[in-house]
Parts: structure tokens; C-alpha cells; sequence
């Protein structure tokens, strides 16, 4: 079977109101998907969520938020940018959706922000357990115990996707102790302040709406009392008020199920967002450990959904085997087969979605093929970015044919 990667979109081809996925086809030929598998099993899971995208498309009206929880094959935002543009262009962009700041806290960015600060902030991992700082939903944590230390983010905007925001989410460590913050423009002039904190219990988000888009803004802490003295920050989430998809990507390089059940508000905070349907995407860095394989890899599973569903009854859940990868650079690692058995075993018996990619990826073996395109790259782990993008389009295309088979069924 052939499909050519392309940078275009997916495009909506309306029928009977409703859409058909189709994929423009261009250039780079890489013929290494399984097409047959390449499809979203259980997908009886996914019914409501496929009702809500039916609504929004026909009605053009309201918000749909999806959540993608990964490893640095999330991290980088290559895979995701490009569900995330096709899921946009097809349903409405509601905008950027959560940011973490990766690169002030010292690691890798996606291209599509840029986080930058004139001070330095303490930072941590959730790879990293045992150190100090709090765990949030962005999987990266940073911290300050200065008063007027900026956070700068700023979207790239394209004449294809308009990232501008008039809304601002922010994810931290909210209690007595916490700085307020000023959320400023380029110019330095006041948009919107968060704090003070009301008495009682803490719920650790606050959202402003700014009198006007902006592509960049800086958060100041600020201190009004000698209590505060401290911000933690865990993310920040970009709306731009329109309807349509947020799509919301968490990853986090080494990242692993253990290390997100690990993290004290990650499954907590996620409530914010609302999300209808999350996506996880971890088992790489489990089966980096063959052979020696964690023996409780189905509790990891469990706990971290079950996490999730605690705080989110509404979401529904797309469960992503990893694909086939090396160990060692060059030599088979038959640790991937097992954690893709692992996620399967789970999601078939807990009656949850799964998109099998290492199947649909071409299967046992298929990591030389890959690395023979040039799709994968030396360290025989991690995939180039045409590589990832043309796993988003696969995925994208999998979710669709799910969607327009329900579509003809229930809605011709």
C-alpha cells in the first residue's frame, strides 16, 4: 500500500453535511504504513465523542478539547502539530491550546511557541521524582522565589493558522504563598491580574479574558504582602475565544506511565481543560528498559487512567502503542512488542479505544525500514520530523475513518 506524506492538510469533503477525510496527495512517497491496520479499534468507545465533533461541524459552535499525553515524541510537538492542524482545519481552531515552558525550564520547544525569561527559574521534570517541586499538568515544573521575574511566551502565527490569544489559563501552585501575576503586553502595559486567592480551598488555575489578541505576552510575579514568596508554574492555556478543537499536547522527554502517576497534580489539573477525548502515547521509554521490563507496566496502565477518568467522567480514551524502535542504536528490541501487547490487553479489556502504531507502522521489523528512508534517526529511537509528521497523518487519517463510518451509519 502507498501514501504520500504531505505537508497539506487533511480536507473535508462535506456529504449529506457531514464530513469525508481525504488526503491530498503531492510528493514524498514513503509506502511504509499498513493501511489496512492502520484504523481505531474499539472505536464503539468513541461514539459521543464523534456525536460532539458531528454537532460542532454542523452547527459551527462550540469548543471540543483533546488532550495528548506523551514522551518526548510528544514533546517536540511534531506528531501532534500535525493532528492538531488537520483537526483544526477541518473542525475550527479555537486556538494553541496548553503551552509548557519546555525552554525556560531548560529543554526542547516545539516551533509553533517560544518561551523565554530575563531571569532564571528553578525547574524539574517528572522523570525526576524524588527532586523538589510539584508536578503539574504540564509534566514540567518551574519555580521562582523573586518578585517581578517574567514569563514571556509568544505564538508563531502562520497565514494558514492564527495562534493570537484573548484568553489565559494559567496552571500554578495557588495558595497563601503564591505571588499574583501581571500578565502584560509587548509594551509593557497591564492586559489582565490574577490574585488575590480567595479563602478556602485551592483549585490551582486562573483564567483572564484580555481586552484584545495578542501574539505575546509576559507573566510578572508580583508580591503585595510579605506572605508571597513564590511562584510555581505548571503550564499556560491559549484560547482565542472561537469556536472549535483545542488541542492540548503534554510530553515530556524519558517520560514513562509510572512517572506521570507519580506527578502529585497532573490527572487533577487536566479537569481544567475539559477534555472530551484523551489520547496517551507512552511505552517507548518502558520498553527502552528490556530486558529488564517493569513487571507491573498493566498497574502503571491502570492507575494513570483510572486517574484520569477520576477527574474526567466525561473523557473518552484513544490508548497509542509505540512503534518498533531499536535498543542499543542497532539491535531489535522485542520490548516494544511486549509494552504494545501490555496496552492492547488493556484497552481491549477495559473496552477503551487503541490505535495500534506499531502495526499500522508496518509491525515487527519495521524500525529498519523507517531508518533506511531516513525517517528514523541514528539513536534508532526517535524519528525525524518528516517522520513524525507523516505518524500524524496516519493517526488523523485513522481517527477520520472511524468518524465517517459512524457518520454514514448513524447520520446518512
Amino acid at each position: 500500500m502507498k501514501l504520500t506524506y504531505v505537508t497539506a492538510f487533511l480536507l473535508l469533503v462535506h456529504i449529506g453535511g457531514y464530513g469525508q477525510a481525504i488526503v491530498d496527495f503531492t510528493y514524498k512517497t514513503f509506502s511504509l504504513e499498513n493501511e489496512e491496520a492502520n484504523t481505531i479499534q474499539n472505536a464503539a468507545h468513541l461514539e459521543e465523542f464523534f456525536e460532539e465533533l458531528i454537532r460542532l461541524k454542523v452547527a459551527g459552535k462550540g469548543k471540543i478539547n483533546i488532550v495528548h499525553i506523551g514522551d518526548s515524541h510528544i514533546q517536540g510537538d511534531f506528531l501532534t502539530d500535525v493532528v492538531r492542524r488537520n483537526f483544526q482545519h477541518d473542525f475550527g481552531n479555537a486556538g494553541r491550546g496548553l503551552i509548557v515552558p519546555y525552554r525556560v525550564a531548560g529543554t526542547n520547544e516545539p516551533a509553533n511557541f517560544h518561551t523565554s525569561s530575563s531571569s532564571l527559574w528553578q525547574s524539574k521534570r517528572c522523570v525526576h521524582p524524588t527532586q523538589p517541586l510539584p508536578i503539574g499538568i504540564g509534566g514540567v515544573t518551574i519555580s521562582t522565589g523573586q518578585p517581578q521575574t517574567d514569563l514571556t511566551i509568544r505564538v508563531n502565527s502562520s497565514e494558514q493558522r492564527d495562534y493570537s490569544f484573548n484568553a489565559v489559563t494559567v496552571f500554578f501552585q495557588k495558595d497563601s504563598a503564591s505571588f499574583h501575576f501581571s500578565v502584560r503586553d509587548t509594551a509593557n502595559a497591564e492586559l489582565a491580574y490574577i490574585g488575590p486567592y480567595p479563602d478556602g480551598p485551592f483549585v490551582n488555575s486562573s483564567r483572564v479574558i484580555l481586552p484584545r489578541a495578542v501574539e505575546q505576552t509576559s507573566i510578572y510575579t508580583v508580591n503585595p504582602n510579605e506572605g508571597q514568596r513564590q511562584a510555581t508554574i505548571f503550564g499556560v492555556n491559549l484560547e482565542n475565544g472561537r469556536h472549535g478543537i483545542l488541542y492540548h499536547a503534554i510530553g515530556v522527554n524519558g517520560a514513562k506511565y509510572a512517572h506521570y502517576n507519580a506527578a502529585i497534580h497532573f490527572a487533577r489539573q487536566t479537569q481544567a481543560l475539559h477534555p472530551a477525548l484523551i489520547i496517551i502515547s507512552l511505552g517507548t521509554n518502558e520498553a527502552a528498559d528490556y530486558p529488564a521490563l517493569d513487571l507491573s507496566i498493566p498497574q502503571h496502565i491502570d492507575k494513570l487512567v483510572q486517574s484520569l477518568r477520576e477527574y474526567n467522567p466525561q473523557a473518552k480514551f484513544i490508548l497509542v502503542t509505540p512503534p518498533d524502535s531499536f535498543r542499543k542504536k542497532i539491535k531489535p528490541n522485542p520490548g516494544v512488542e511486549t509494552m504494545r501487547n501490555h496496552i492492547i490487553q488493556y484497552a481491549v479489556e477495559n473496552g477503551l479505544a487503541f490505535w495500534d502504531m506499531y502495526k499500522a507502522t508496518g509491525g515487527k521489523d519495521s524500525a529498519m525500514q523507517w531508518k533506511n528512508k531516513g525517517l528514523l534517526r541514528p539513536d534508532g529511537i526517535h524519528f525525524s520530523r518528516d517522520g513524525y509528521a507523516y505518524q500524524g497523518d496516519l493517526f488523523y487519517q485513522a481517527i477520520m475513518k472511524r468518524y465517517n463510518n459512524y457518520v454514514s451509519l448513524r447520520h446518512p
